[in-house]
């Protein structure tokens, strides 16, 4: 016996605030990659922004010519922040769950903001970026996770990678923002104020979208609330309770939870258990990903590509800008073509060619500036600032939607949140190690710089290759699967998830395709549902 949606709960995520307009099927999805993005856009416009702000005569002459140290706080206490609010999550994004950690999360990001445009002291605008950075970090660590567990497995990495192209417009707003403003003629601390109060706009359009969606199926089953993920379900994949795209999401979720909870117990310890699902080793993976990407020296790239154009290679001021502009586009032409590529060629032949590529750029680079700085002639500088556009592209094409997907889907979904607020704090305090000291490193050992990020980036490849796992066209709950193998190697062909994995790409039904109206009757795990309602009624 099949129970209809009448048993479902209509109204499913206005827990403390939401607005219910009944999106279903394509529009569900697409407002919840538009949610997804925003973030992202503003993860990238924020990581710009100041790196252009800080140069200008306007902002030095607000806050008395602040020498380089005071710069490199202003700048790099916002990674701070971003550590501990990544970190919140830990203690805090299990209870609230995906939507409100990033509402909660926006309202401390406009409050940042609205710090930082009114400062009028260095001490004032570190406590804006701080809080800022708290927001972000929150956001940037629940975002992956709302992306990962409401998109069909068919196409999760395309829609992560859209996002991160998002990303990189952001970056790419707020560099001609910077430039458009600084070399405007305008005069006064608007100059550097609105740049900074611009990012409300991200704040708000994330904020919209996250307010008319519903929670994630796997948070609310996760935390007993079966019914209300069955009625996400449905609307996911605009099909009723008994048809058998519901039966089989339902049924995975539900599997996973039971193979999860027997695995390993569901406290702080179960993060390290040396378990049946390799909890550890997924952590490790999630955790090495994030670090690795900001270990490859992009953030070096992106926060000071206007001081590696002019002292390094010599350009002035005028021409660094327009160059570190310029720049940053070819994060959005790779990210891009990687839309088209993660769900076909793989996360990991997308990931070991573009790092290796990463790698020999920065060697070349070592050479090139070292010929420049020591006088070689024009055509060397000309040369090394090629290369930088090229990192940029290897970058954005391989390596970076894969470091936002990477931990979602291998995270075990009863430790997700937790995990997930892990690897992301080991992101920004890579990221601020990174930011902090490449302006002294390009001082001191100058083109040396470039050798240490050419030899970190080969020495991911064979972790890459031996330890992580071919996740593309796998549902969240399959991926257990592919760890249950012992010892640190990974055997990506394990047959038993390879099988699994070729039935549900067969099966697997777009929730864009859904809007078509499916509604295919199945009794295939209807058990588990009806006797879910059944306990819920009693």
């Amino acid at each position: 016996m099949a129970y209809g949606t009448e048993y479902a709960p209509r109204r499913i995520h206005n827990d403390y605030f939401g607005v219910d307009i009944g999106l279903r099927g394509r529009w569900l999805l697409t407002v919840i990659t538009a949610s997804c993005a925003a973030g992202f856009s503003l993860v990238g416009y924020d990581n710009g922004i100041m790196g252009g702000i800080v140069g200008l005569g306007e902002f030095n002459k607000t806050f008395n010519n602040p020498d380089a140290n005071t710069i490199g706080n202003i700048v790099s206490l916002y990674e701070i922040g971003c550590f501990f609010g990544a970190l919140s999550t830990f203690v805090v994004g299990d209870f609230l769950g995906r939507r409100r950690t990033i509402l909660i999360s926006s309202l401390f990001m406009i409050a940042g903001a609205v710090i930082q445009a009114a400062s009028s002291s260095v001490g004032i605008m570190i406590l804006g970026r701080i809080i800022s950075g708290l927001g972000m970090g929150a956001i940037n660590s629940t975002v992956p996770i709302l992306q990962a567990e409401t998109s069909p497995a068919i196409s999760r990495g395309q829609l992560v990678a859209l996002d991160l192209t998002v990303l990189n417009i952001g970056i790419v707003v707020s560099y001609w923002v910077d430039y458009a403003f600084g070399f405007s003629g305008l005069t006064g601390s608007k100059v550097w104020r609105i740049p900074i109060a611009l990012q409300c706009v991200f704040i708000v359009v994330l904020m919209a979208c996250t307010l008319v969606i519903p929670e994630t199926p796997r948070w609310l089953a996760s935390k007993g609330r079966e019914a209300e993920a069955i009625a996400v379900l449905e609307r996911l994949h605009n099909a009723s309770i008994d048809s058998e795209e519901v039966q089989n999401s339902f049924a995975g979720i539900q599997q996973a939870l039971q193979h999860e909870r027997a695995a390993s117990n569901t406290g702080w310890n179960a993060l390290f258990a040396s378990d049946r699902i390799q909890t550890r080793k997924r952590l490790f993976l999630a955790c090495f990903i994030q670090a690795a990407q900001q270990l490859s020296g992009i953030n070096a790239l992106i926060y000071y590509s206007g001081t590696l154009f002019s002292k390094s290679i010599g350009l002035d001021e005028h021409k660094s800008a327009l160059m570190a502009g310029g720049l940053n586009m070819c994060l959005i032409l790779g990210s891009t073509i990687s839309i088209f590529l993660i769900d076909r060629v793989g996360r990991k032949k997308l990931l070991i060619p573009c790092i290796a590529g990463m790698s020999l750029v920065m060697c070349a680079q070592t050479g090139l500036v070292k010929k420049t700085q020591e006088g070689g002639g024009a055509i060397y500088g000309r040369a090394a600032s090629a290369m930088l556009f090229v990192f940029e592209f290897f970058f954005s094409l391989g390596f970076q939607a894969t470091v936002w997907l990477i931990p979602s889907e291998v995270l075990p979904l009863l430790i997700r949140t937790k995990g997930s607020a892990l690897s992301t704090a080991s992101n920004w305090i890579f990221n601020f190690a990174v930011v902090k000291f490449t302006p002294s490193a390009l001082e001191n050992i100058q083109w040396k710089t470039y050798i240490v990020f050419a030899i970190l980036n080969a020495c991911w490849v064979p972790v890459i290759y031996f330890m992580l796992p071919e996740t593309k066209g796998r549902n969240l709950e399959e991926i257990d699967e592919l760890f249950t193998t012992d010892g640190w190697h990974i055997d990506t062909a394990h047959a038993a998830a390879d099988t699994k994995a070729a039935a549900h790409q067969s099966n697997d039904v777009e929730y864009a395709d859904a809007d078509t109206g499916s509604h295919k009757g199945s009794h295939k795990d209807e058990h588990i549902i009806t006797s879910t309602l059944d306990s819920k009624a009693n």
